[in-house]
């Protein structure tokens, strides 16, 4: 007895939504007052703010400066391999200016795009990448016999 009146109940709940949704899904959306979206051919845009063929407005984002590093500029572009993984467990053995990229990462933005910097110089011109494109250009042989 309850399966019979659950499974009419769910008969006549779906044969309302269903066809709610249908209209729903029909209807037009409306655009809010003063908004730049693009609206179907022919039609102007809705508000005065936005006239018709009018592009929006870019609002440029403020490029935060890179602080000034306390070194010169040869020790600044010497190479700085922090590439690999565990660098805080090795990082006592690099350069000063490493160490400092290093320490001071977390300070401000302009810090952090500094040690990413190291980072990427490391990834893209550093020895570990030197070896893996050693590795893939130098013929090699395996040695299945063992």
């Amino acid at each position: 007895m309850q399966l019979a009146k659950y499974s009419i109940f769910l008969f006549v709940l779906c044969g309302t939504l269903i066809p709610v949704e249908i209209v729903a899904r029909s209807l037009e959306k409306k655009q809010p007052r003063g908004s730049v979206a693009r609206t179907v051919e022919g039609e102007a845009p809705a508000g005065d703010a936005a006239a018709a063929g009018a592009k929006p407005e870019h609002i440029k984002r403020d490029g935060g400066g890179i602080p000034e590093m306390p070194m010169d500029l040869h020790m600044m572009h010497a190479p700085c391999d922090m590439d690999t993984r565990g660098t805080q467990s090795y990082i006592f053995a690099f350069p000063n200016h490493c160490i400092w990229a290093f320490n001071n990462r977390y300070m401000s933005e302009g810090h952090f795009r500094i040690y990413k910097t190291y980072q990427l110089e490391g990834f893209f011109f550093g020895q570990y990448y030197e070896r893996l494109k050693r590795y893939e250009f130098e013929p090699h042989s395996y040695d299945y016999n063992m």
